[in-house]
């Protein structure tokens, strides 16, 4: 009768029904369901399958040395670039659980170390060596000689298998690349019809933006992608400088036609200077200047068009890399341990909890305070799964070990309103928990305090200079002579300085982010929801 009594009073606490309201939007998130192995044995799945990080499902781990006599700090600078680069290519190809640092591996010399959750090598390789140099260029054919006008007309003439700029004098064999009016040609090929030579358009450094949320794919064969991209403005007025040198075609949309032919100018798409696919122009880029143009290509299946779509993006929104890269090891994670790892994990999160409640029954003599302590150490970690690692966090082994991390800090709150419950001197319950929630919030603010430096270091260093500053500044204005404060601002100061002077990153301890934010919501989801449910039950308790 006791407990019913309990459960009635708790059932009228909003900070119980918020507990409540949370766990069932955890359980939504998780989205709890029945699938079919390969097997053909039925096995329960969860959301949480598709957040995994490479600890549990495998892998590829990649070490990349950059073509580069640069040594020193100069190689740092372009470690540093190529890494800002592949992050972007990585995660605009949507491979899973990326990771890309800088590593000094000593005297000077640096390497970029890439890993990601999927163990197809061929794609990995393809995505990350691609030097990613974009152009579109227009063909220009030469039969005898041909006009081509930018803000001024070029005589291309043909001659013995060379191509002379009438203007300037200069001849140019097949294969050769040369520049007017600061506009990049290229001869690709001479012909016993005519010569071909080709002119930069637009490359990847002119594209402001990939719509990738613009792009459509056909459903059946043959398989074909298109996407929008926007231009610079210097961008798209040379590519309406280029299309008036082409013939309109008439009653077939209007595409742009090679002069005094009646077949097509398509403009060609090269990444690393080999064609990746080639589509047409309207003419309507004689008439105005576009900033929109398009990309499009295809596959022979529908998941190759995509694959190449995709990679086709990544390219275009990461640019191109500042030097090339090879890739000096490569190495499959086996996903074999992962099945362990998730045991133990799980494991050590349920030993932490039934230790907890050993230890706390132990403390109080009294089951009825392990209780709640336990289940509500279990409710955070239940709420911490659905609401973060079905969304935006990621399921590595250091992200379990901010669930214990915080597991243990929520029980270290919860022996203190427990303490605080039984003291007679303070007859108040309002008072009690106002001294109790105190040491908390204290508790939780220098915990979530010393995990922001792992997250933000560079930030954080600047941060404690200021704050040094400050506490000088206020001593001197105030006309004061507290020791105390001109030695915590100098030291305060000295050690902003010093970590703003080694020039810290957030990469390099992007190993355990997945921990400082773990802890960092642990704490968060305890003190605004586990916490004051759990202070609510005792109170009841006490009663």
């Amino acid at each position: 009768m006791v407990v019913l009594e309990i459960l009635k009073e708790l059932a009228k606490e909003w900070r119980i029904w918020l507990l409540l309201v949370s766990l069932v939007g955890a359980t939504l998130m998780l989205g709890f369901s029945y699938e079919e192995d390969d097997a053909g044995d039925i096995a329960l799945t969860t959301n949480l399958e598709d957040r995994m990080g490479i600890d549990f499902t495998g892998g590829t781990r990649l070490l990349l040395a950059m073509d580069t006599d640069a040594e020193g700090d100069e190689q740092l600078e372009l470690a540093d670039q190529v890494r800002d680069v592949l992050e972007v290519r990585v995660q605009q190809f949507g491979l899973p659980d990326p990771n890309i640092r800088t590593v000094d591996i000593g005297g000077g010399n640096h390497r970029i170390q890439v890993e990601v959750g999927a163990t197809n090598q061929t794609q990995i390789q393809e995505l990350i060596e691609q030097e990613g140099t974009f152009e579109a260029r227009m063909p220009i054919w030469v039969d005898e000689s041909v006009d081509f006008t930018l803000s001024e007309t070029h005589t291309f003439t043909r001659s013995n298998g060379e191509i002379e700029v009438e203007e300037s004098g200069e001849t140019y064999s097949e294969g050769e690349r040369f520049e007017l009016e600061g506009r990049d040609f290229k001869y690709i090929n001479d012909t016993e019809d005519r010569a071909v030579l080709e002119v930069v358009t637009y490359d990847g450094s002119d594209i402001q933006d990939v719509l990738t949320g613009d792009a459509s794919l056909s459903e059946s064969a043959p398989y074909e992608f298109q996407f929008p991209i926007v231009l610079s403005n210097d961008a798209a007025q040379h590519k309406s400088a280029v299309a008036q040198n082409y013939d309109v075609s008439i009653g077939d949309g209007g595409w742009l036609q090679h002069p005094n032919t009646n077949e097509y100018a398509r403009m060609n798409l090269y990444v690393d200077d080999e064609r990746e696919s080639d589509l047409r122009m309207s003419g309507v880029f004689q008439e105005q200047v576009l900033t929109q143009s398009s990309i499009s290509g295809g596959g022979e299946t529908r998941e190759d068009a995509s694959q190449q779509m995709e990679n086709l993006q990544a390219i275009l929104q990461s640019g191109s890399l500042p030097v090339p890269v090879e890739i000096e090891t490569i190495t499959t994670l086996s996903s074999a341990l992962g099945d362990d790892f998730m045991r133990a994990s799980i494991l050590s999160i349920i030993a932490s909890l039934i230790a907890v409640g050993l230890l706390v029954t132990i403390r109080y003599q009294d089951p009825r305070i392990a209780a709640p302590i336990v289940l509500t150490g279990a409710a955070e970690v239940y709420i911490i799964l659905g609401f973060w690692f079905t969304t935006m966090g990621t399921l590595s082994l250091s992200a379990i070990a901010g669930i214990i991390a915080a597991v243990g800090t929520g029980v270290d709150d919860q022996i203190i309103i427990a303490d605080e419950s039984d003291r007679e001197v303070i007859q108040s319950w309002t008072e009690k928990m106002k001294r109790a929630f105190f040491v908390i919030f204290t508790a939780a603010a220098s915990t979530i305090g010393a995990m922001t430096p792992i997250l933000y270091p560079g930030l954080m260093s600047m941060l404690i200079a200021m704050a040094g500053i400050g506490l000088l500044m206020y001593n001197y204005y105030s006309r004061g002579s507290n020791s105390h404060l001109v030695a915590i601002g100098v030291f305060s100061v000295l050690i902003g300085s010093f970590i703003f002077s080694m020039d810290p990153s957030g990469a390099a301890m992007s190993t355990i982010h997945d921990f400082a934010w773990t802890t960092i919501l642990g704490i968060l989801i305890g003190i605004t929801i586990t916490r004051p449910a759990f202070a609510k039950v005792l109170e009841k308790m006490n009663d």
